[in-house]
């Protein structure tokens, strides 16, 4: 839906306009995939001994806390190497004129980055995001030496 969006603000809507839309189209696609993700539970009440239990704090779980840091610093440092290579290839690929590439990719760049550090914090296997964002940094890097070797 990305692409669409791109081509949308591309050919059609101008700069303005079609940046508002293309981080629309952008927002819409990430709740759209927030949705279809999440699961439900059904709530037993044959247990009511379920219900005063509680789950540990996360400091009471045995050999857990390496996973706060490495889940935090891969927040930090990965989201924003992704977000920077995916803005610099989306700067170098967009069409229209330089500054309108470089205009997009600046407002683009921390919106994505936000994303990227929510998604590699809220998601419960840490694996995922992690290969996600070293899939979308292959992809941006190849897309930016394709450019440079043009």
């Amino acid at each position: 839906m990305l692409i669409p969006a791109l081509l949308l603000y591309a050919l059609w809507l101008g700069v303005a306009i079609g940046l508002m839309a293309v981080l629309l189209a952008f927002s819409l696609c990430a709740m759209i995939v927030v949705k279809f993700g999440e699961e439900r539970q059904p709530v037993r009440r044959s247990e009511p001994r379920a219900k005063a239990q509680k789950a540990p704090e996360p400091d009471e779980r045995p050999g857990g806390r390496w996973r706060g840091w490495a889940r935090g610093a891969a927040a930090l440092l990965l989201t924003a190497i992704t977000a920077n290579a995916v803005g610099a290839a989306a700067a170098g690929i967009a069409p229209g004129a330089r500054l309108d590439r470089f205009a997009a990719a600046v407002v683009f760049v921390p919106l994505l980055w936000a994303c990227l550090v929510i998604w590699m914090l809220s998601d419960r296997v840490m694996l995922r995001p992690v290969l996600g964002m070293i899939g979308a940094s292959a992809i941006a890097g190849s897309t930016i030496a394709w450019i440079l070797l043009a």
